[in-house]
């Protein structure tokens, strides 16, 4: 006869849906350290659920002993709720209500629960990147930064800085060119500023809890099992959290190198190589299966995939049957892209193909390739809905705002003729 933890580990991965050979390895490894490489459609985020679900009911282990970091809210959100529901259906009420002990979501939001519990900043406020721009914005010119036109340029090319400096760690003795010792002062007088008005930025709230925790390493000693999604999107600051974190416990790491999407902010795919070299137990699991996908989507993507210089990836296997279809259509203007495209989805929803719901358009920016689409859209009647935000420094009634008060700020901060007519 089974016994209850056998049957509990039975259910956890074989409902709703049984799970992949793939995936049952990877919730089932016993390592201390292990990196899992999923691929898009590779059902990650079930599998990452079952595991926590497997260590809470199967191997009892204390939910405070566990941390998951997901790279958005959105993503720990449904995360929590996966995890939630699944250990009230298996291990009941009482289980499930020391569950709020256990942290799932983002690097910043298990820095900022460091900060508040353990180092005294729980009175302090947090910006984040549209509240730190404003931010800038509105004390800039204490900072010393560009007056004039090119202000807002000016405090925005300073924030992009400081994400470099921090995500990078870049030491101080780096600077040595007049016009680095310029940015020196500059950040001094803007971490003194932000302290005095006690407001953390992301970017600070990861460098103060690394500080904080090499001089109070005790303080995460309590976490045994320490994961990680979206590997490959962290960068060098985030990195060394992670290994302080998880020094002493287990460290199970997901991602996929073949999407390193956020370059620009310091992430890179080589800590995917490193990983294994750190920790020589890794055992690595490939799972290749993508449930989302047709078959003429995936062997697109796994031909682009076999471009990539030195790297060699496993390719993803369809578990979809149809085989789908992938297109280059290419015209002389953008408005003849315009009416092709709008001409191709009229045909497919006469014809019963699909819905205008089963239909996305994806493009490089909004802002700058949507509007031709919108406005043949509303001219044809095609339903849609435009996706994504929009920043509010972008939107149109929000900029003229900005430049009727900067019109009437002085001259020399905007040119007011620019802006006369609007």
């Amino acid at each position: 006869m089974p016994s209850l933890s056998d049957t509990l580990q039975d259910k956890i991965l074989n409902e709703p849906k049984p799970l992949s050979d793939k995936q049952r390895r990877a919730v089932l490894c016993p390592r201390s350290h292990i990196r899992i490489i999923a691929g898009a459609g590779a059902g990650k985020t079930e599998t990452l659920t079952r595991r926590i679900v497997h260590l809470l009911l199967v191997q009892n282990v204390d939910p405070s002993a566990i941390v998951a970091f997901t790279f958005t809210e959105k993503a720990a959100q449904s995360m929590k709720s996966r995890v939630y529901e699944r250990v009230r259906n298996l291990g009941g009420d009482e289980i499930c209500s020391r569950l709020g002990e256990m942290f799932i979501g983002t690097i910043h939001g298990y820095c900022y629960r460091l900060l508040d519990e353990y180092f005294g900043y729980g009175d302090w406020g947090v910006l984040d990147d549209n509240q730190e721009m404003a931010y800038l914005m509105r004390f800039g010119w204490s900072l010393g930064l560009g007056r004039g036109r090119y202000y807002a340029t000016d405090c925005e090319d300073f924030a992009n800085t400081l994400n470099v400096y921090y995500g990078e760690m870049i030491p101080q003795t780096a600077f040595r060119k007049p016009e680095d010792k310029a940015f020196l002062e500059k950040l001094k007088k803007y971490e003194d500023l932000l302290d005095t008005h006690k407001q953390l930025t992301f970017n600070r709230m990861v460098q103060l809890a690394l500080d904080s925790l090499r001089e109070k390493p005790e303080v995460s000693k309590y976490v045994q099992h320490l994961i990680v999604d979206e590997y490959q999107d962290i960068n060098l600051a985030q990195e060394e959290l992670i290994q302080l974190i998880g020094d002493k416990g287990n460290i199970f790491v997901v991602g996929d190198p073949r999407q390193t999407i956020y370059q620009w902010r310091g992430s890179d795919e080589r800590w995917f190589e490193e990983f294994a070299k750190k920790y020589p137990d890794t055992e690595t699991i490939h799972i290749t299966e993508n449930r989302r996908s047709t078959v003429s989507v995936i062997e697109t993507a796994n031909g682009f995939s076999d471009t990539f210089e030195n790297q060699h990836y496993d390719h993803m296997v369809p578990v979809r049957r149809e085989q789908g279809g992938v297109y280059l259509a290419e015209r002389e203007s953008d408005i003849q892209e315009v009416y092709w495209i709008a001409d191709q989805i009229q045909h497919l929803v006469s014809r019963g193909k699909c819905n205008y719901c089963d239909i996305a358009i994806l493009f490089r920016s909004v802002s700058t390739s949507a509007p031709l689409f919108i406005d043949e859209f509303r001219r044809r009647d095609i339903p849609f809905i435009v996706g994504g935000k929009v920043g509010l420094f972008r939107r149109k009634e929000i900029v003229s705002l900005g430049k009727l008060f900067a019109w009437l700020y002085e001259d020399g901060f905007w040119k007011p003729d620019r802006y006369s007519k609007e």
